[in-house]
């Protein structure tokens, strides 16, 4: 039974029947891996879909958050739909002209350290809550997943934020590279996050692909808990 004091990931009841081993990472339940840690090398190599809902994330939006941001530290990229990467793995990402996506890596904590910034109440910004689903896809095949579920092919894309429509739900799509792999970031509507899970991780069995942990996917991380 997962402790009441823990955030509960919205695919955690879909995890659970997998028998993951699950661990603690920023507040939240994870699962840490599924089989060994060398067997989810290899299968994020190729195909994998891993749940990465636990990372902390938030926007901020108004005249001033671009301007805000950076003073407190945060390269907010100047083209929109591009992002940058900070220190401890965060992930910045310009969704509007005014609105920007901060979200924590593994052991990150400028998320929560911007929004203990934000209590003085800067003018012109304004805290955005985030409660999405965010799923990895990642691997050489990963593309060949998204083409058959949304129609888009990411292989021609460059690495910028995409809106459009996974298996049916609206989704924020990112290529990037992740470990050294290339992957996809997905972030969707949390009501959304069981269908979705579930559509899209027959699609990678079908392809040879599976299901991963955490630990292969954020090596540093990993060496910190072993």
């Amino acid at each position: 039974m997962t402790p009441q004091f823990y955030k509960r990931n919205p695919v955690h009841d879909l995890l659970e029947p997998l028998r993951p081993q699950w661990r603690q990472a920023q507040g939240t339940l994870v699962a840490w891996s599924f089989q060994s840690l060398e067997a989810e090398e290899a299968v994020r190599a190729e195909l994998a879909l891993c749940d990465l809902s636990w990372l902390p994330r938030v926007s901020f939006k108004g005249p001033s958050a671009v301007e805000w941001l950076r003073q407190h530290g945060i390269t907010v990229p100047t083209s929109l739909y591009e992002y940058s990467n900070g220190n401890g793995g965060t992930l910045v990402i310009r969704v509007d002209i005014q609105e920007v996506l901060v979200e924590d890596g593994p052991t990150g904590q400028d998320v929560a350290q911007l929004i203990q910034q934000h209590l003085a109440s800067p003018a012109g910004v304004y805290r955005v809550e985030r409660q999405d689903a965010s799923f990895l896809l990642s691997g050489a095949n990963a593309n060949h997943v998204l083409v058959e579920s949304c129609g888009y092919d990411f292989g021609q894309l460059g690495n910028r934020l995409v809106m459009t429509r996974v298996a049916g739900v609206s989704c924020a799509v990112l290529a990037c590279d992740v470990a050294g792999v290339s992957a996809f970031r997905l972030w969707l509507d949390c009501s959304y996050a069981a269908y979705f899970w579930e559509a899209l991780s027959e699609i990678v069995r079908d392809h040879g692909g599976g299901v991963i942990g955490v630990a292969s996917v954020f090596p540093a991380i990993a060496d910190m808990q072993s």
